[in-house]
């Protein structure tokens, strides 16, 4: 209508967008649609063609209203490619996890029993792996015990190696003291027949000569009487020396449920001290006539602290070794005479104790 604000102008005013398209005046509309490419242009209007709607300029020309549209692509079912990619998308998903539904239906039935089947597996595996763990905790704890009897068989060969050279050694020094007795023995029975012959001599002779005899006599009964002493002072000596020898075994065998016996590097409690060392006075020290307390002395030396079985054995072997050269002397040496000896009859307790071994 002319003069309408909601009509388009006159002229070469810009029309809004239409559809999306753009409407444009045409000062010669004579062409009908042209629908080439993605712009359709609508007819001219003329005012007898829209009475209602008459639109034209002032002057009473007609003008054209050209409305170009933008063509957009379509996907399936007339929806965009946007929209067509989403709905495959989830139908593809859909097809899919169907599909798996489906696999997995016929496939747990058999995939159940084989979980069942390894299950029971795992639970006889798990049994014996306990069982063989068990077998070898009993195996470490045989293992543990094997080894202690394997170690108190070596202690125990050790001692015995010990007690066999001892008794190696007492052989020998018994095979010297039987060969020492042998002689004396000669000795003796030579004596003997040196008795008889004096006898025949001194029925012979009667009272002629006799003052020369008697000197004669008295010579070879004073020989006779130094040598059987010198026999009666080696017997003591061996004698001695024997008891110095086997004090050792009784030693063991009286203590011998005690671990300082058992194991001879074990060391010997103080509470046990006192005891063991009045069985020594009265096996050993007592006869050799020496001093219980000059002994344990001699124990307060460093080497042999803390005492032990091997170190007491050893103790009392170097200290009555050393009684046995004070009371038996070599010649040359320094001791006890034979006239000391003599003089106390030659048993050690009637010695005078002035003489007798110290080693402080």
């Amino acid at each position: 209508m002319p003069g309408s604000k909601d009509q388009v102008d006159r002229g070469d005013t810009e029309l809004g967008d239409v559809e999306k398209g753009k409407v444009q005046k045409k000062k010669n509309p004579k062409r009908g649609v042209d629908m080439s490419g993605d712009v359709s242009t609508l007819k001219s209007i003329s005012p007898k063609s829209s009475p209602g709607n008459s639109s034209t300029s002032k002057g009473g020309d007609p003008f054209t209203v050209q409305v170009n549209q933008q063509r957009r692509s379509r996907g399936l079912l007339g929806m965009t490619m946007g929209k067509s990619a989403l709905l495959c998308g989830t139908g593809l998903c859909l097809a899919g996890g169907l599909a798996y539904f489906v696999m997995e239906w016929f496939e747990i039935p058999g995939l159940n029993a084989q979980i069942d089947r390894l299950e029971g597996e795992v639970d006889k595996l798990s049994a014996e792996n306990d069982r063989f763990g068990q077998l070898n905790n009993e195996l470490n704890a045989t293992v543990t015990v094997l080894q202690n009897i394997t170690d108190d068989l070596n202690q125990t060969a050790i001692r015995l190696e010990d007690t066999n050279q001892e008794l190696s050694s007492r052989i020998i020094t018994l095979e010297e003291q039987n060969q020492f007795f042998v002689e004396q023995n000669e000795q003796l029975s030579g004596t003997i027949d040196d008795l008889a012959t004096i006898a025949t001599y001194l029925n012979d002779t009667a009272l002629s000569g006799l003052d020369n005899s008697l000197e004669q006599i008295s010579g070879l009964l004073a020989n006779q009487i130094i040598a059987n002493q010198e026999i009666v002072l080696r017997s003591l000596e061996y004698t001695l020396i024997q008891r110095v020898d086997n004090w050792n075994c009784d030693y063991n065998t009286v203590y011998s449920e005690k671990p300082y016996v058992e194991d001879y590097n074990a060391v010997i409690p103080e509470s046990d001290f006192d005891q063991i060392m009045a069985y020594l006075g009265n096996l050993v020290l007592d006869e050799l006539c020496l001093s219980l307390d000059d002994f344990k002395r001699y124990l307060e030396q460093p080497m042999y602290s803390p005492l032990t079985s091997i170190k007491l054995v050893s103790a009392m072997k170097l200290y009555t070794t050393e009684a046995l050269d004070w009371y038996f002397p070599e010649r040359n040496e320094s001791g006890l005479t034979h006239e000391q000896w003599s003089e106390a009859s030659f048993e050690c307790k009637n010695l005078d104790p002035t003489i007798e071994y110290k080693f402080s």
